[in-house]
């Protein structure tokens, strides 16, 4: 498993570094052997935080889940872990649509882990908050509604860990909200194979919903005064040679005031 490390430099007061890993998609205990080389990387990185924007799980339903947690307990020896809820942790029957609470409950109980569904928790000096966007909800219309459950304050550095980037990179939305970073996953990088992604830049190829060429789908942007990082994840397709193609990263956030910051 090649891994690149992707670093953006901040401008900010705190000085703290923010590891951003997403869409881990675990399935079974297959998944572990690259888990643990994500979490020896991690390791030397030594965050302050390690934020997860959702899709940390393939189905709602996994095998050896215990497995899992106890990769996720050792992450957390790391440095305190944020994660979030994305479209991927959600099944789906006939009209209904929910979550896996036995697993999630799990992790909850996990030290210095913080699940936030739709809660948000104040860090030192940082206000992480986590949305979760309902399944039934990766709409425009229906995706407006959900922002009401972000929870900013004035008095803190606010970051924001949505799953997917497709409708809070709107200029509108983020005057409102207030947001000084948002983290996100989701876009796998757009499928742009490495040797094009000069070309294409934060464009995709193709976007989760099937739409081609979709804006916003990797990289970082700033609108009005938000910071916005978009991982391309840690897992895109499910054959191992073809995920070669493309590129699977861990973001290095470095919140610091220095004049190559943006």
């Amino acid at each position: 498993m090649k891994i690149q490390n992707k670093i953006y430099n901040i401008k900010s007061d705190l000085n703290k570094k923010i590891v951003l890993i997403s869409d881990i998609h675990y399935s079974s205990k297959k998944d572990i052997k690259n888990l643990n080389i994500v979490l020896d990387r991690i390791k030397n990185i030594n965050p302050d935080y390690i934020c997860i924007p959702g899709d940390i799980t393939n189905k709602s339903e996994i095998k050896d889940s215990s497995l899992f947690i106890n990769w996720l307990k050792k992450l957390s020896k790391v440095s305190k872990v944020i994660v979030s809820i994305g479209n991927h942790e959600f099944y789906i029957t006939k009209r209904k649509f929910g979550l896996n609470k036995d697993f999630f409950r799990k992790i909850s109980y996990i030290d210095n882990l913080y699940l936030l569904d739709n809660k948000n928790i104040i860090i030192d000096n940082i206000n992480f908050i986590g949305l979760t966007v309902p399944i039934e909800c990766y709409n425009k219309d229906d995706f407006y509604k959900c922002i009401s459950n972000i929870n900013t304050n004035d008095k803190y550095y606010n970051v924001l860990l949505c799953h997917s980037p497709e409708y809070i990179c709107d200029e509108e939305i983020l005057k409102k909200l207030n947001i000084d970073l948002i983290v996100c996953g989701h876009m796998h990088g757009g499928l742009v194979p490495k040797i094009f992604k000069p070309i294409f830049k934060n464009r995709g190829f193709i976007g989760p919903n099937k739409k081609l060429f979709p804006k916003n789908a990797y990289g970082n942007l700033k609108i009005d005064k938000t910071n916005i990082i978009i991982t391309s994840g840690l897992k895109v397709l499910p054959f191992r040679h073809i995920n070669r193609l493309f590129i699977q990263e861990i973001a290095i956030i470095n919140l610091t005031f220095n004049e190559n910051s943006v």
